[in-house]
């Protein structure tokens, strides 16, 4: 209870300190306590659906302060004093850390990024099935089905769609890309992808008033081991939290060496 009524305090005393203005000139305020204005720069930033809440709780902290005034708690108190020096070493310590630690690890090349995945290939496993295809979205079943013999003829997939897009009948071009069943473009699409073999390209395939032509580069099962470009955003996201605590690591190392310092416990 003591420390939920600390967290409590402390959290009041930060909105008095960083989420007060003095109105100056004809700044237009949202709120006022006394002589205490809150301002629309003040909220500026902040999601709408918060600023409402932002606004009560800048009020009744106001409200409690001025009484708290009042009654003589801004005589010097230990005690609070302590606990606002915490707090700001605690905010200098973050800010230390955000900026040597955090930055500094977020800052990752392309090829640490895949050099991280390599190292840990086998622990991206997928939970759901994907497929890797190409497709031809097109607003027309005859020409879809003129432009599938050209496909079936050509050297590649790629060759294959290369300058279709100033076609009329073309609407969309996909070249590669990685879906699952939630991103698929159709349910339609999904069952026969899943169903073609690598190399294959689909006869017309009807989704809403478009027609596609689905070229298939792979399919891969749950369990399987995810491919890069599937998991790139995870893998980046690992990537930099393993940095940050090796660089944090490192920091302590050297702390510990430079200062004086011991536990008693």
């Amino acid at each position: 209870m003591k420390k939920h009524l600390k967290k409590l305090l402390i959290v009041s005393l930060l909105a008095m300190v960083f989420g007060c203005s003095k109105k100056t000139g004809n700044e237009d305020y949202i709120a006022r306590v006394d002589g205490e204005y809150l301002l629309k720069r003040d909220v500026a930033g902040l999601d709408s659906n918060f600023v409402r809440s932002y606004i009560d709780k800048w009020v009744i902290n106001n409200l409690i302060y001025m009484e708290a005034l009042e009654r003589g708690y801004d005589k010097k108190d230990d005690k609070i004093e302590r606990m606002v020096n915490e707090f700001r070493e605690s905010l200098i310590v973050n800010r230390f850390v955000q900026d040597e630690i955090a930055k500094k690890a977020g800052d990752l090349s392309d090829d640490e990024i895949k050099e991280f995945y390599q190292k840990h290939k086998d622990e991206f496993i997928l939970d759901r099935p994907f497929v890797k295809i190409g497709y031809v979205k097109l607003n027309s079943r005859a020409d879809a089905s003129i432009l599938r013999g050209r496909i079936a003829r050509a050297k590649s997939f790629k060759d294959a769609i290369s300058g279709l897009i100033s076609e009329s009948s073309v609407l969309e071009i996909v070249e590669s890309r990685y879906f699952d069943q939630f991103s698929v473009p159709s349910p339609e699409i999904w069952k026969v992808a899943w169903n073609l073999s690598p190399g294959e390209i689909s006869f017309p395939v009807k989704s809403g008033e478009s027609y596609f032509l689905i070229y298939l580069y792979d399919k891969i099962e749950p369990g399987k081991s995810a491919d890069f470009e599937i998991v790139a955003e995870d893998v980046k996201h690992r990537a930099i939290v393993e940095k940050q605590n090796r660089l944090l690591d490192s920091l302590i190392s050297n702390l510990r060496k430079k200062y004086n310092y011991e536990v008693k416990w």
